[in-house]
């Protein structure tokens, strides 16, 4: 058991560096108020993605018969929950991809992993600089995000009766 964990250290060193990477990215997409993130089902989609995407690509490389195989399985397994925005899917994509670069190249896997994040970020960062510079956002905030039920809930020190009322 011992070598085989040896014989196979690039393998768990790469299954490290994608939940590390994934939850850098649930953090990073989160700093942009994407709620879907935050729940569990979110986070460990995140984490469990790409994990699951090395795995199967760690198996089938370099046997085409059993990689048609597993494309035919996996082709008809499909989400039943709608994607609700385009930036969902792309993290689910970025996900997919994690896991395909850790088959193929650790390095890869560092470089997608540190530059889609470090963008994600920078992001964060410039928003919030011209929020507080320029008086104006980047990015325009939506309260649906593909919901069909909205919810907002308001805090306030004191009672205001024509709020209270309404």
């Amino acid at each position: 058991m011992i070598d085989y964990i040896f014989l196979n250290q690039d393998k768990i060193i790469a299954m490290l560096a994608l939940v590390l990477f994934s939850l850098l990215t649930r953090t990073s997409v989160g700093m942009h108020n994407q709620n879907w993130i935050k729940t569990f089902s979110g986070t460990m989609t995140l984490i469990l993605l790409p994990i699951i995407t090395f795995a199967i690509t760690s198996v089938i490389a370099g046997n085409i018969a059993l990689s048609l195989g597993m494309i035919g399985a996996l082709s008809i397994v499909r989400f039943r929950n709608p994607v609700r925005s385009s930036f969902e899917l792309v993290i689910f994509f970025l996900m997919l991809s994690l896991g395909i670069c850790a088959a193929s190249d650790i390095r890869w896997l560092i470089i997608l992993g540190l530059s889609s994040n470090a963008l994600i970020i920078l992001a964060y960062f410039v928003n919030l600089m011209m929020k507080d510079y320029l008086k104006k956002e980047l990015f325009a905030s939506s309260f649906s995000e593909g919901n069909t039920t909205n919810t907002l809930e308001i805090t306030s020190k004191e009672q205001h009766d024509d709020l209270f009322n309404s």
